[in-house]
């Protein structure tokens, strides 16, 4: 843990040193005691946070949770599972149950650990399972009638592939849904074939948005029953555990969790923004590798914002409008609110806040495994340190110190690592890996996979998957689809990132595949070192869908190596000392001109190559206007400009107009060809960038007044140039007690929160309020001299809790 810059200045006499008294609890928990708190109501983000959505702005560096998805009007949400009946009927039943106990558990875990005892005692999950018979050609055998349900969820291909005798896409059913009084909800449009994903691609409504095997349908039931949300899943995972690709268990998680209202954390089919927590479960990403996800707390935010409309949050015995929470990104994509949420209060429902540590579900073929604990008992992962010393001079008592967790066990010293693994433990030579090894420079961790022999593939594609691990994330090595050389394609599968070109290289002769990442890239996503490496091979298709792990080494524990610091670096573009003005007329490297062909029809996922994509050099810092145009009437064109502030858009009758206040870096122009009615569609692309200079930031903390949310006060860029002095995540403009950290609502220390108490032969004299829940913290105290011989005790306190303690004999 780095300590946060000190509110005072150390002692420059000398001090005396304290004695350690242990004193308190040994350990630490998590994740309860690394959370700070949320922030909710319209742009007040947490400090370091911005409103932009794009990825490609350096200052973007909070996660960022589309909420409001569907009306869910009720904390009591009934659920019904359907599977159609088949041999492993009681294995979907009971996977798709543990998903929605998933749910149930973690937002109970979370919620407590995070101040919200209200959402954890008002909200109630109620779960009925039904296998659905079949006759012998794969046809309904009776009809259902489901009372009220708040989420119905459809595992519409739980056997796919398997050779059991039932055809989904000929599976046929009827669902009768009555409310709470027996009333049929008449609105509510199921389709016959209700394990059919086809047939629900046909119902108005539904939203499969992942163009993969689920999607959603919601529907208000009238009277007393509310809406009804169906959760559509296709399982593609006929051997639970050994196919990856989607499991069901992930896939309904997915699917619940729109149902609950949660929207995408930014690589769904309505992003990208970014940075993306990958490890979410509302990410579309199968990280981290191999192992299901399991409730976040940004997942938890969001679900309050909804539940708060319910229940009595504020705890006077009613629920008004007092107890409404407001996302802090109302307006967000202009369609949808979004919820910002800091990464280092991004934990998850596991012992340890670690999402590699999630409980995982039974997905045998067969009953008989532990019921799994989704709510189990946090651990230690980090020990109290308290350091003090007292001074006495001029009649006045001097303490100052720091208090912080350390975490447990003995820190990474080494640099480089190998570790050999079983020859003849894969299917195959190509992925069979012999041996791993790593090191890690200044600038870059470089990794080597030996294998039994490196995949001979030149020409086309390669099914087999070289990947290494680090941290959690997984680096896929491949060679891509239209390949002709046989160089490999590297893929940040979890970000969805394609790295530069001798990313890794394979080399058959010596049967070895290298990787060579830059740090930077890896601290940019938030994967500090020490990391902790490991190799992996298996089957993938397309780009990042990993089918099958076939050998992992070493498979027992990573290969943990650490790192020199790295070394500080700039990208920003300096500032002009004269303002000047540039203007620029862009041309796409194919022509400024589309097809009718071209035609992109707003979906976000259509192939870049249908976009025009120009980049626009900054070589000093400005503000840029970009300008598009055409003349064809049958034509609609959008703009967007990437990499820079928040950027403001002007349509006009054939033109779109993007500002970018503050452009510090080289930007990407993108041209979207909505509709192309015509043959052909040409256009004019101009920029004009006016430089920016020192006059342009009045309180000189390099962000322009422009973009500057606090123009007299100096903050860092990644907060839109607003400070938090007492580290608390709350920004001071929002902050009663700037220089208290705390994690009251108002940023002001709440009842419970932690402090640095001094004792002087058993009577307070002076206390501070610290917060290490992110990084260790430092104190200072005063207080009158005593005279005569005095005990002096420093208590650290979490709550009633004494953590640590430091005393010494004043004589």
């Amino acid at each position: 843990m780095t300590p946060r810059t000190p509110r005072w200045r150390h002692l420059a006499m000398a001090l005396v040193a304290a004695v350690l008294v242990l004193a308190g609890v040994p350990a630490l928990s998590a994740p309860g005691d690394s959370y700070v708190r949320a922030h909710f109501g319209d742009q007040r983000l947490p400090a370091g946070c911005v409103l932009d959505l794009d990825p490609a702005n350096p200052d973007n560096e909070c996660y960022h949770l589309k909420v409001g998805l569907n009306a869910l009007d009720t904390p009591r949400v009934d659920v019904a599972v359907l599977v159609p009946v088949s041999p492993f009927a009681e294995r979907d039943l009971r996977v798709v149950q543990q998903s929605i106990d998933m749910w149930e558990g973690g937002l109970d875990m979370l919620a407590g650990q995070m101040g919200m005892e209200w959402l954890r005692d008002g909200t109630d999950f109620r779960v009925r399972g039904y296998g659905v018979p079949v006759d012998p050609e794969g046809g309904p055998a009776e009809v259902l009638n489901l009372v009220d349900p708040e989420i119905v969820v459809v595992a519409s291909n739980p056997a796919g592939g398997i050779g059991i005798g039932i055809d989904p896409s000929d599976f046929a059913s009827q669902i009768g849904i009555t409310d709470g009084e027996g009333v049929p909800c008449q609105e509510v449009e199921v389709p016959s074939q209700v394990f059919s994903l086809d047939a629900w691609e046909d119902v108005e409504g539904y939203d499969g948005h992942h163009g993969e095997a689920g999607g959603i349908y919601v529907e208000d039931c009238g009277g007393v029953g509310g809406n009804v949300c169906f959760a559509v899943n296709g399982a593609v995972d006929p051997v639970p555990g050994t196919t990856d690709f989607f499991g069901l268990f992930d896939l309904v998680s997915h699917e619940v969790g729109h149902c609950l209202t949660l929207g995408h954390v930014g690589d769904g089919a309505d992003g990208p923004w970014g940075p993306t927590a990958v490890n979410d479960i509302m990410a579309y990403s199968t990280d981290p590798p191999g192992l299901a996800k399991c409730v976040s707390t940004l997942d938890v935010e969001g679900f309050a914002l909804q539940m708060s409309k319910y229940l009595d949050r504020d705890g006077d015995g009613k629920v008004t409008a007092k107890d409404e929470l407001e996302p802090n990104d109302v307006e967000g994509d202009g369609t949808s609110s979004f919820h910002v949420q800091h990464p280092d209060d991004h934990h998850y429902a596991s012992a340890t806040g670690d999402p590699q540590d999630c409980p995982q579900p039974d997905v045998a073929p067969l009953p008989g495994a532990a019921a799994t604990d989704w709510t189990p008992a946090p651990v230690a992962t980090t020990r109290p340190r308290l350091t003090a010393r007292v001074d006495v001079r001029g009649g006045r008592l001097a303490v100052a110190g720091t208090a912080a967790r350390v975490p447990l066990g003995r820190p990474v010293t080494a640099r480089s690592g190998a570790a050999d693994d079983a020859s003849g433990d894969a299917l195959t030579p190509i992925t069979d890996i012999e041996r791993v090894s790593v090191r890690v420079t200044r600038d870059h961790l470089e990794a080597v996979l030996r294998v039994g022999q490196v995949n001979p593939v030149t020409d086309g594609a390669s099914v087999t998957a070289y990947s290494l691990l680090v941290s959690g994330r997984r680096f896929d090595s491949f060679v891509a689809n239209g390949t002709t050389d046989g160089t490999p394609t590297t893929l940040d599968n979890g970000q969805g990132t394609t790295m530069p070109r001798g990313t890794s290289t394979w080399d058959a002769d010596a049967g070895t595949v290298r990787f060579r990442i830059p740090r930077a890239y890896l601290a940019d996503q938030r994967i500090d070192a020490p990391y902790d490496v490991q190799g992996m091979t298996g089957v993938h298709a397309r780009t990042n869908d990993w089918l099958a792990t076939d050998d992992v080494a070493p498979a027992r524990r990573p290969i943990a190596v650490t790192g020199p610091a790295l070394p500080a670096r700039s990208l920003d573009a300096p500032i002009a000392r004269t303002r000047s003005t540039q203007r620029l007329t862009l041309q796409h490297e194919g022509g400024n001109s589309f097809t009718a062909a071209d035609s992109s029809f707003g979906l976000p996922l259509v192939p870049v190559g249908t976009k025009h994509v120009v980049d626009l050099p900054v070589r000093r810092q400005s503000a840029v206007e970009v300008t598009l145009r055409w003349d064809d009437p049958g034509t609609l064109l959008a703009l967007a400009v990437k990499g820079g502030s928040e950027t403001g858009t002007r349509e006009g009758e054939g033109s779109v107009t993007v500002t970018v206040p503050w452009a510090r870096r080289d930007l990407q122009v993108v041209v979207d060809p909505l509709e192309v009615l015509s043959p052909g569609a040409d256009y004019t692309l101009t920029a004009r960038l006016t430089s920016l200079t020192r006059a342009d930031d009045r309180d000189g903390d390099r962000v322009p007044d422009s973009v500057d949310l606090c123009d007299r006060d100096r903050g860092p860029s990644a907060g839109a140039g607003c400070p938090d002095r007492d580290g608390d995540l709350t920004q001071d403009r929002f902050d009663r007690c700037p220089a208290a950290p705390g994690t009251g609502a108002t940023g002001c220390p709440a009842r419970g929160d932690e402090r640095v108490v001094v004792l002087v032969d058993g009577r307070r004299v002076a206390s501070a309020a610290v917060l290490t829940d992110h990084r260790a913290d430092a104190f200072r105290l005063g207080a009158r001299a005593p005279r005569g011989a005095r005990t002096v005790r420093v208590v650290w306190y979490d709550g009633a809790r004494v953590l640590r303690a430091v005393s010494r004999r004043l004589r």
